[in-house]
């Protein structure tokens, strides 16, 4: 069960969906942060870093797998 922050207001609902994505644009580059801090790119289209990343997560679930 989630504790409640103190102000946040009771049955507050939250929508973390920027929080799973990685990938962010800056100046028509895109980039993926890497969980240990530090990022991967510059990429030229979301679609191209998407791809990395899947890439990314695949090789290192395959190195780590009881993660």
């Amino acid at each position: 069960m989630r504790k409640q922050r103190s102000n946040e207001a009771s049955g507050a609902t939250h929508n973390h969906t920027n929080r799973t994505s990685r990938g962010y644009e800056i100046n028509g580059r895109w980039y993926f942060e890497l969980r240990g801090g530090g990022q991967k790119g510059p990429y030229d289209s979301e679609e191209e870093m998407q791809a990395e990343l899947n890439e990314f997560i695949q090789l290192h679930e395959q190195m780590n797998p009881l993660n």
